[in-house]
């Protein structure tokens, strides 16, 4: 059981460096193809756009399809698209592989979420779902700063090769040794987006939004804004993404540790502020190594304080369906990514690098202040229910008169 889920979590590290490597060797594929740099963003732009989008509508249509045959198809798409752009090096294929790589990410990733749970006996569902994706958090931390240095090394053309060679390895593992596996309850696209008609969970749904636009206008062109402005190179830029994964860690454990103990607010609220000091002094703190890496550090650990409070404030509006919930949210992220990825190259054409700190920052403040929209809301909903709890039903007044 142990060595299948560990072979998913091989494919959510090629599938995590192949969503997210792109970020960090846009000046290599800038130079090589002679197009603008925030031209050259939007391929993340368009990847995260299809993903959001595609992900709800094919976890719906694909809802009768066998399990192993969705995550076979899935690695399949994304091993040729990159052997695609390894082979043709042009700047309209790459947007073609960009896409339909996300098409394949999309029918993956939720998947493995789901056989990681089949394969685990009830009382091991925790650390198998945490193994599975497990393989999404090492490519932040060690996929992307990785491809980086393949990147720099080799050329940017065999960072793809390296994640072809990735998902081919998780491609056969899958097709070895997985059993056949029984399809879980399908769930339509009019169920899932049914919850959208609540204004409270409308609201703190859309509170991820800002949190990860802001983040995306300057990740997207971190590596950019790293040569042009701290002056370092392609091993330079590689360590400040290792370090920047390295520090996600820590915040995520730290994410929890604080949700239960101080709750999910309080933890929201920290994150939020420390964030947009955190981006607004990035134009002037990380012009040299020393001043970009204690910022970095301290931009991973808070930027990983925001998902897990957020998804528990999430579930605690629903019970009835959590993953339809997750799922949406989800999308905002990948939606709000492919936004901030837009945005950021916008800023560069009309003004600077510079300025991706000073609106990145902006939107933290922004959330800031959605956040206690929807805790208003939340408070009012819960007021709401309580009193409606302790008034009694018609037919018990009845009785007693």
């Amino acid at each position: 059981m142990w060595f299948r889920i560990l072979v998913l979590a091989i494919g959510g590290f090629a599938l995590g460096t192949n969503g997210f490597v792109v970020v960090g060797i846009l000046p290599e594929i800038a130079h090589e193809l002679h197009v603008p740099i925030d031209l050259v963003g939007q391929l993340e732009t368009v990847f995260a756009l299809t993903y959001a989008l595609g992900a709800p509508v094919l976890a719906a249509v694909a809802g009768n399809i066998a399990r192993k045959r969705l995550l076979l198809f899935g690695l399949l798409l994304v091993v040729m698209m990159n052997l695609l752009a390894t082979a043709i090096p042009n700047l309209a294929v790459l947007f073609v592989t960009r896409m339909l790589s996300a098409i394949g990410a999309a029918l993956y990733t939720p998947t493995a979420s789901s056989v990681a749970a089949s394969l685990a006996p009830e009382e091991k569902r925790g650390r198998a779902l945490a193994l599975a994706m497990a393989g999404l958090t090492l490519a932040m931390v060690l996929g992307v700063p990785l491809g980086i240095f393949i990147s720099s090394t080799w050329g940017w053309h065999m960072t793809f090769a390296f994640i072809a060679c990735l998902s081919g390895l998780a491609f056969l593992g899958i097709l070895v040794l997985f059993p056949a596996i029984a399809n879980p309850p399908k769930i339509g696209l009019r169920t899932r987006l049914t919850l959208l008609r609540r204004p409270v969970l409308l609201v703190t749904l859309l509170n991820t939004a800002p949190w990860v636009l802001g983040y995306f206008i300057i990740y997207t062109y971190l590596s950019s804004f790293l040569q042009q402005v701290t002056h370092l190179d392609g091993v330079g830029i590689s360590k400040m993404f290792l370090l920047f994964g390295l520090a996600g860690i820590v915040g995520n454990a730290l994410a929890g540790y604080s949700t239960d103990r101080w709750g999910a607010m309080r933890t929201l609220v920290l994150a939020s502020l420390a964030l947009g000091l955190i981006l607004c002094a990035f134009p002037y703190v990380a012009t040299s190594f020393a001043g970009a890496a204690v910022l970095i550090l301290i931009w991973g650990v808070f930027d990983s304080m925001t998902i897990p409070p957020q998804q528990h404030r999430l579930l605690a509006l629903t019970t009835e369906i959590p993953g339809v919930i997750l799922s949406l949210n989800s999308s905002v992220i990948y939606l709000s990514s492919a936004g901030g990825s837009a945005l950021g190259g916008l800023l560069i054409h009309f003004t600077s690098l510079t300025a991706l700190g000073w609106v990145g920052g902006i939107c933290q403040f922004l959330a800031l202040g959605v956040l206690f929209w929807s805790s208003h809301l939340m408070n009012k909903a819960q007021q709401k229910e309580s009193k409606r709890k302790e008034e009694p039903c018609p037919a018990s007044m009845s009785v007693s008169q």
